[in-house]
């Protein structure tokens, strides 16, 4: 099964980018421009069995996916872990861990163990996935540092 794991460090409080992450309305803040997400639907901020919904639409594809994603684990401030339950992965979960730096900033790690579908579009689209995930991962990190870097997101 393949995984993805990227760190940043980010010039905010753990409490603050934790808190950001309990809220799924805010991911369309944060996505890149190739992607689009909207209908977010759920219960915010976010507990241990909330479901999400939500749409997404992953450039060059006309045609949007629905998703439903369930959390699985929350410890305040430092864990939230989402898990896939309908959309076009086999398996997607992606766990997010907030640590607090001596600076006062923190660390925020998203790792994420994914599957394709079985079966030959599953193997040949893997690839594709995989550097999918890798260019939307890096963008929402970017994104997000300079977000609450300057505290955009709380003044709207």
């Amino acid at each position: 099964m393949p995984t993805f794991e990227r760190s940043i460090e980010i010039g905010a409080p753990v409490e603050v980018v934790f808190s950001f992450h309990l809220d799924t309305r805010n991911v369309p803040l944060i996505t890149p421009p190739s992607q689009e997400i909207t209908d977010i639907e759920g219960d915010f901020p976010l507990v241990v069995g909330a479901e999400v919904e939500m749409r997404i639409r992953q450039a060059p594809i006309p045609t949007a996916q629905s998703w439903r994603i369930r959390i699985t684990e929350i410890i305040e401030p430092t864990l939230v872990v989402d898990e896939l339950i309908k959309g076009g992965f086999e398996r997607f979960v992606h766990t997010h861990r907030f640590t607090p730096t001596p600076s006062g900033g923190t660390v925020l790690i998203d790792h994420i163990d994914w599957e394709m579908p079985p079966g030959i579009a599953g193997r040949i689209a893997t690839p594709v996935a995989a550097g999918i995930i890798e260019k939307t991962f890096a963008a929402r990190q970017d994104k997000l540092k300079v977000l609450l870097e300057t505290d955009v997101w709380r003044a709207s």
